[in-house]
């Protein structure tokens, strides 16, 4: 299975990126089991699960495959796709230096979910799909929440200087541009699938059109947690995602400009109040929306509906001294009034029309905040669902996901240094200092740290260890320069890439994680083999998405690869052919990566 490809025997790293978040950038009957929840004395099944897997932590095996001359016709390119996986990676072009990068893609076999807005429409094999979300449902069963990412991978596949200078914002973006939330639901008589999104009108709360396809990824939920805990805290969240969907306003600049508000649990315990409020009634609450610091774009919609569900149940024992007996009636009496089907706060205050479909259900009244249940609870108490980045951070990121300088050689400094220059402009812009002049004090300090951190990228160390030695103290200097410097929250981002590469394993720090669960195609490129009519040529998708019945992992990549037992983007998993380990579980098991460190711990 083709998921990297060298083009020569040296590589580049980029080293800078925007701070930037984007919302909706593009053209625009089956009962429930309960969930599972992997054993702490048993390693987890890194493979996905058979039959029913639509529960919080499982994870469905598709059927469904691409028809790669339909993918080409979609997305045209220099280079044709001659597998799924050339969708979801860019070709990194400088001079005599070329490669494929694997930005969009988790280090395991491709799963492929197809998606339709509509019902009754036929696959590219011209089988009628009488619901479009049908697949997606498979995946998300009633009551369970996901997100998608939505990015332009596809459109962009080639990255060199020319398109790196006039598509800088999305490229730094790595062409992420909305982050929805997934809810499994029950509609028209079956299963089925919405989303909730910021702005809430966002494609009428289902998927997208063809050229904008997304990625689905699920919690994952703490081991000390067991199954019941982990559905209740699923429950609750989805609560807490509807009700902030329901009050919350889209900001106008959502592209930088707007602060994280909710940055602690303290001003999280805020939001969450208010939400309470607003739902059972009260203006002033509702208010509190509408202020520019507390917007919600739409990856802030989702940070903040599943930081707050994992902290403060919606029960009565957290509710009532945060809200009074009052209005926390008046919060139930909305929740029932929804989930009879009748007009409530959940609805009324929302346009999308997909939110009648969701039921919610309570949690437990001795449900407690997450980390209370770990044996590490003082230490997470802070925490929130994810950590959120800094501008530094975002650049951490954006170097790791694109080039693996450790592989290919310190000989490529140089070239790698030459594009982090590049992209100061854009970085400048990002941190509003574009404007100031050059003689300004903040302009020449900020001047004077970029050139050291060019000097750095640029060195040809002994060793990539020594190379990360040197560039740490930079990056903890720039953490501290690009981080908040108020309460105001400014200075802190969650764009949609935070969830990409959390799901990647590359931004710890958070109380949970994020799992893979299938790229979304439409369906009008994807084909079930063995339900198609046609005798089509998929082109050589057959081989590279093939995954064996028999749930053993296929390897995406070749043994000899560079890539192969490695944690290159595999934090949190398994290595590309499955050989070792990238997951904190590792060291129990003597299965680690020998890489483990350079590529999985923060620096």
């Amino acid at each position: 299975m083709r998921a990297m490809i060298l083009r020569t025997t040296s590589t580049f790293m980029l080293s800078g990126i925007l701070a930037l978040s984007a919302c909706g950038t593009g053209t625009e009957g089956t009962e429930q089991t309960s969930p599972t929840v992997e054993s702490t004395t048993l390693r987890p099944v890194v493979t996905p699960c058979e039959g029913k897997c639509d529960g919080p932590g499982q994870v469905w095996t598709s059927p469904y495959k691409a028809d790669i001359d339909k993918l080409n016709a979609l997305w045209p390119d220099t280079y044709p796709m001659k597998s799924v996986e050339d969708a979801f990676m860019v070709r990194m072009e400088l001079g005599d230096v070329a490669f494929d990068a694997p930005t969009h893609l988790y280090g395991g076999p491709l799963n492929v979910i197809p998606y339709n807005n509509k019902d009754n429409v036929e696959d590219a094999s011209g089988v009628l799909w009488e619901r479009g979300d049908a697949a997606i449902a498979q995946a998300f069963g009633p009551g369970t929440i996901g997100f998608m990412i939505k990015h332009h991978r596809p459109s962009h596949r080639v990255l060199n200087p020319e398109s790196l200078s006039a598509d800088l914002k999305e490229q730094a973006k790595l062409q992420i541009t909305h982050l929805g939330i997934v809810v499994g639901v029950e509609r028209d008589g079956g299963v089925g699938a919405i989303t909730l999104n910021n702005p809430q009108s966002y494609e009428s709360g289902k998927f997208g059109t063809p050229d904008y396809p997304m990625i689905f990824v699920k919690p994952t939920w703490p081991e000390y947690l067991d199954p019941n805990q982990a559905q209740a805290f699923n429950d609750n969240t989805l609560l807490m995602m509807a009700g902030f969907n329901a009050v919350s306003n889209f900001p106008g600049d959502y592209n930088g400009g707007d602060p994280l508000g909710a940055h602690t649990v303290e001003r999280l315990k805020q939001y969450t109040e208010q939400m309470v409020r607003a739902i059972a009634g009260d203006e002033e609450a509702l208010e509190f929306f509408k202020d520019p610091a507390t917007e919600l774009y739409c990856a802030e919609l989702g940070f903040v509906g599943m930081s707050a569900g994992l902290h403060f149940p919606l029960n009565a024992e957290t509710m009532v001294p945060l809200v009074g007996q009052e209005v926390w009636d008046a919060f139930l009496a909305e929740v029932s009034l929804h989930n009879e089907g009748k007009e409530s706060a959940f609805t009324s205050l929302n346009s999308n029309d997909q939110v009648q479909h969701i039921r919610f259900h309570l949690p437990p009244e001795d449900l407690k905040a997450m980390h209370s249940y770990s044996p590490e609870a003082s230490e997470l108490a802070d925490k929130l669902a994810f950590k959120p980045m800094t501008m530094a951070d975002i650049v951490q990121h954006f170097l790791r996901t694109h080039v693996p300088r450790e592989f290919l050689g310190e000989q490529i400094a140089p070239v790698q240094g030459k594009l982090l220059e590049a992209m100061k402009p854009g970085l400048l812009e990002a941190m509003a200092m574009d404007a100031l002049p050059e003689e300004d004090p903040r302009r020449m300090a900020l001047d004077q740290f970029f050139a050291a951190l060019v000097g750095v990228v640029s060195t040809s160390y002994g060793s990539y260890d020594e190379f990360q030695q040197n560039l740490a103290p930079l990056m903890a200097q720039a953490r501290q320069m690009t981080g908040p410097r108020d309460m105001s929250g400014t200075g802190y981002f969650v764009p949609p890439s935070l969830y990409h590469v959390v799901t990647q394993g590359k931004h710890k720090g958070g109380l949970i994680g994020l799992s893979y669960v299938g790229h979304g195609l439409h369906t009008s490129v994807t084909y079930d083999p063995d339900a198609s009519p046609v005798d089509l040529d998929m082109g050589s998708s057959d081989d590279s998405q093939d995954m064996s019945n028999d749930m053993s992992m296929e390897p995406v990549l070749p043994p000899d690869n560079p890539y192969a037992g490695s944690c290159a983007n595999a934090c949190g998993g398994a290595s590309p052919d499955g050989t070792c380990y990238c997951d904190d579980a590792c060291a129990e098991y003597g299965d680690c990566c020998a890489d483990i460190q350079v590529e999985c711990l923060e620096p």
